[in-house]
């Protein structure tokens, strides 16, 4: 178990984080640039002294006001976008690095990260994701309690990014290893992570399933941070004025539909090519959003239906469920 409660002092504002991870859980730091992500990670790892707070690790304290364990102690791997490898030493002493690593052991994780046949190369022969499944060779070799993942797959191409992540997660799965990973990309975040905390100026906003955060979002700021893309107003669940539902592009279906959702109908004020489909760009009275279809729209004007949007009040919080009617005004 990977038990966190830290807080650390930055210029900009301080950051403060709580959480907990099972062993074998995956748990992603979601959020924008520099909300405090990565310093979260750094108080775990030991790189940053926390200005109070207490970290533990398989019952071990890590950190606490009379205890502050140095990084190379912690059994903490931390894999970052530069794999870090050795440019002097071949990929097998790479991996051999690690103080516990032994050659049937190696053998073993080469084969299953399928590096077996680079064990002699250099790295600077290696792919971009050769080297990071070199790194990350190197960490399960050390037999870390903990794994760290600083967006270490950013700058790699999508396909090889959900390869990587994937491996990642099954393999910390199997461990039964505590693993967090730090991301602005909520996609990844979704393909790798069994909870989802998203973090703001420095405090975790919401935490649970992806699903349940996506769609149900805490906050009207949480939800433009894991993708809505537009609110409109409605005389939602309790009625009053400036009650908003939020529009999620992947939420939208073409045509009035009533029954399944919030109708909404705007001029369409841009449309392009997104994938197999369109995004188009509408605007209903003074409210913009945006939504993806499976058609090009075929019109300037558009109604079109939101699945089950969440509602936020006056104060920006989400409210009780229930289903949102179109306002009175010619914004609906």
């Amino acid at each position: 178990m990977l038990s966190v409660d830290v807080e650390v002092d930055r210029r900009d504002f301080p950051v403060r984080a709580a959480l907990e991870v099972a062993p074998g859980e995956r748990v992603a730091l979601f959020g924008p640039s520099g909300a405090g992500k990565t310093t979260v990670l750094e108080a775990i790892a030991g790189l940053v002294a926390p200005r109070g707070g207490r970290v533990e690790l398989s019952g071990r304290v890590l950190s606490s006001q009379a205890v502050t364990v140095p990084p190379w102690q912690r059994r903490v791997g931390l894999l970052r976008q530069d794999p870090g490898l050795f440019p002097h030493l071949t990929v097998r002493a790479n991996l051999l690095y690690a103080r516990s690593a032994r050659e049937p052991e190696l053998a073993a994780i080469a084969a299953e990260l399928d590096i077996a046949s680079l064990l002699a190369a250099m790295p600077a022969r290696l792919s971009g994701g050769q080297r990071h499944r070199v790194a990350l060779g190197r960490l399960l070799l050390a037999h870390c309690d903990a794994l760290l993942l600083d967006e270490p797959f950013a700058s790699l191409d999508s396909a090889l990014r959900r390869s990587l992540t994937a491996l990642v997660r099954d393999l910390s799965s199997e461990r039964s290893v505590p693993s967090v990973l730090v991301t602005h990309q909520l996609a990844d975040a979704q393909a790798f992570a069994d909870r989802l905390a998203v973090i703001d100026r420095g405090a975790i906003a919401q935490a649970g399933a992806p699903d349940e955060v996506v769609l149900r979002p805490a906050s009207r700021r949480v939800a433009g941070l894991v993708g809505y893309l537009g609110f409109v107003p409605v005389a939602g669940p309790g009625g009053g004025p400036g009650v908003v539902a939020g529009v999620h592009p992947d939420r939208v279906l073409p045509g009035a539909d009533p029954s399944r959702g919030l109708v909404v109908t705007g001029t369409v004020t841009a449309a392009r090519p997104s994938g197999a489909g369109w995004e188009a760009d509408l605007l209903a009275g003074d409210a913009a959003f945006t939504c993806r279809l499976a058609d090009r729209p075929a019109g300037v004007r558009l109604p079109v239906t939101v699945l089950d949007p969440p509602c936020f009040g006056p104060d920006g919080t989400l409210m009780a469920p229930g289903k949102p009617r179109a306002a009175s005004s010619p914004v609906c």
